[in-house]
Formats: structure tokens, sequence, C-alpha cells
């Protein structure tokens, strides 16, 4: 059996979405779903199958549900954890009381019943000292809304969640990445969404063939809740899914199949042909691979192991948004427009190389030796530009 298994990690949690989003795509089913925290939230709105209620859901949870008129900006986490701190010294933690009432609205408890998924959600019992991993079979029907609050309790921002007489907290206290709750509800195959936020995550009792999904890009601060945030979690939950299951290509930055080959072969020739020529001879060559961390790699193929790193850092160089999905063509047009338009130090200082590359100067050499990553850029911008 297929199981689903997601972690915790506040607003982080949106970016799952975008990982359902990206396995609906590839008609990928579970049989399985459990969850800690926002993982629990997430998991019941997937084990009930409710996508676009899940994306209305992260459209609303923001700082002013859980703070009320009072929500300060959400561009500065120092402030917003602040917030936070005061909120505990003065109250035990924040109120939850709102966004209680909103997860009852998106949340068909009979639905997530009677789905053929089975579900399970990871908490933890202050009053026993126990952790209490429990599937939707065993939870009471009457408290399934309290035991995903209870998860989800992320104490001591929230305010630890009360359940006839007992007090509960978030489940990332024992388990932020519940893969054994899965393998104990009979699991024998996982994809695992790891938030890599705040929590303990307990090694695996025994292997399971586990396909880990982990944000490559940095994402919201896990306590701060904003709409364009959470689209933009979701936008790369997407992304690093289907790079991961050979979809798309990159790291940080996502390109279409076979964006990479078609770059490398339109453009590369280019590029290897002008840097022998400025570097001459068989022995500056090995030089500057050796400064590259190349040796003993053919030309021909060096650019197979440089070519993603050249264009994603000039992408971070360039700040291009990192949520698009780029072909060939576009990612080039990008650098191409900001090439001509900005003068930030960066960029100016690769527009004096490109010059010295194009004029074919003497000074290139002492260039490509003291600073080899930024001529190969440099050497980038001068070969697309020229097509």
């Amino acid at each position: 059996m297929k199981a689903l298994v997601l972690s915790g990690g506040g607003s982080k949690g949106s970016y799952q979405i975008g990982v359902w989003k990206a396995l609906k795509k590839l008609h990928i089913k579970f049989d399985i779903v459990t969850g800690t925290s926002v993982g629990a939230l997430n998991g019941a709105l997937i084990t009930q199958k409710s996508y676009f209620k899940a994306i209305n859901l992260w459209k609303k949870i923001n700082l002013k549900l859980l703070f009320g008129e009072n929500a300060i900006d959400s561009t500065d986490n120092l402030k917003v954890m602040t917030m936070y701190g005061k909120e505990f010294l003065k109250n035990g933690g924040m109120e939850v009381q709102k966004l209680e009432n909103l997860i009852e609205q998106k949340i068909n408890y009979k639905k997530l019943i009677k789905s053929h998924i089975d579900y399970g959600l990871v908490t933890f019992n202050l009053t026993t000292k126990k952790p209490i991993q429990i599937t939707k079979k065993e939870i009471p029907k009457n408290l399934i809304g309290d035991y995903l609050m209870a998860s989800a309790s992320c104490y001591p921002a929230f305010k630890k969640k009360q359940i006839k007489g007992e007090t509960y907290i978030d489940g990332g206290f024992f388990d932020n990445l519940p893969i054994n709750l899965a393998i104990e509800m009979g699991a024998d195959e996982i994809i695992a969404v790891d938030l890599s936020a705040p929590g303990f995550n307990k090694k695996a009792k025994r292997k399971v063939p586990t396909i880990k999904i982990k944000p490559n890009n940095k994402l919201t601060n896990f306590l701060n809740f904003y709409e364009s945030g959470a689209k933009r979690n979701i936008k790369l939950g997407y992304n690093d899914t289907l790079k991961k299951f050979g979809k798309l290509e990159g790291k940080k930055y996502t390109f279409k199949k076979n964006t990479l080959k078609k770059n490398n072969k339109k453009h590369f020739e280019t590029f290897i042909y002008v840097l022998e020529k400025i570097l001459s001879n068989e022995k500056n060559m090995k030089k500057f691979k050796s400064l590259i961390n190349l040796n003993n790699t053919p030309s021909i193929k060096m650019t197979d192991k440089i070519e993603l790193k050249i264009m994603e850092e000039l992408a971070k160089d360039f700040h291009l948004d990192d949520t698009k999905i780029y072909s060939e063509k576009s990612f080039n047009a990008q650098l191409k427009k900001k090439l001509k338009k900005d003068n930030t130090k960066e960029i100016t200082q690769l527009k004096k190389l490109i010059l010295e590359i194009k004029e074919n100067k003497r000074s290139i050499k002492n260039i490509i030796l003291l600073k080899p990553w930024n001529f190969l850029k440099a050497l980038y911008l001068y070969t697309i530009s020229e097509v």
C-alpha cells in the first residue's frame, strides 16, 4: 500500500498543497495519509479529496486571522516572532479559535471518515507525557476537529489544546514526519514531504521504499502566514515534486524537460570554442579545470557538469523568479533583458567581463584564474548574446 507522509512546518505547509497538485498531475494515488501538525490538517483535506478547499484555506490563513486588527505587516519576520512572544507572555500562547472555526468550515468529517484512504495523525498528550499516534477509525467522531487542532498546537506559539480535561501539544514534539505511523498502518511504499521545520523526526523502524520531497528553496518563516507567501510555497512544492519525478529539470530554479540538453546543444559548442581560444593551450586549460574541480574531465563533457550551476547562479544574480518554469528561450531572454536594463554591482561587473571577452584582452586570463565562476557566467552571457 502506498502512503503519503506529511511533516509539520506551520506556514511552510502550503508547500504540501503544491506537492499534492503535482502528484494529482502524475496520477499518483494513495491508500494511506499520515501527518503531523500542519501536515495533519493538509492530510485530512487530501484524504477527503478537497483540493480547492485546501487552496481556499491557505488563502485565508494570515496574521490578521490570528492576531486581529493589531497584526503587523508580515514582511518583517523578527517583528512577527516578537508578536508571538508577547502573546505567549500575556496569554500563554496565541488563541486559535478563529483558525479552528476556519478549519471546521473546510474539513468535512463525514467525508474524511468515509474516504477509502486511511488517515492517521500525531499529537502529544502533555498530561500523560505520552505521544498519541491515532488513525481516523480510532478517533471519536465528535472529537476529530479537536485532535486535528491538538496535532497542530504549536506550543508555545499557539495555546495548548484541551480535550476531555487533558492537555495536548503539537505532534512535532514526538515525530514531525510520521513515517513509522504509516508503516504501522500497512504502508510498503512511501512518499514523504519533509518541510525541514522545528520538531523531531523519528528514524524508520524498518526499511520501506521511500521517496523524500524537500524544499530546494527557502520557504516562508514557519510562523509567518500571508497569502502571497502561501502562493509562492505552493508553486515551489509543485515544481520540486515534478523535478523529483523527472518531469522538470533544475535545482533552485525550474526548467522544462530537456531544456538543459537543448541549451547545451545550441550554445555550449561556441562556449567551449571561446574558452579554449582564450586559454590558448592545454596547460592553461588543465589549470582552469582544477580550479573548478573538473580534473580529468574532457572539454566536451565539461559543459554537462557546469551548465546548470552557471545558469542558476546567473538566475540568482539577476533576481529571476524562482517559481517560474523556464524554457531555454524564455530563460535566456530574461537574462539578456536584465543584462541590458540592470546596473547593479554584480551585473556591471559581468558587463565589464563580457567586454573583455569580446575584445580578448590579456587581462581576461588573470580574471579566469582569480574568479573562474565569474568568468564562466560572463562567458555564458557573451555566448547567448552572440546568437
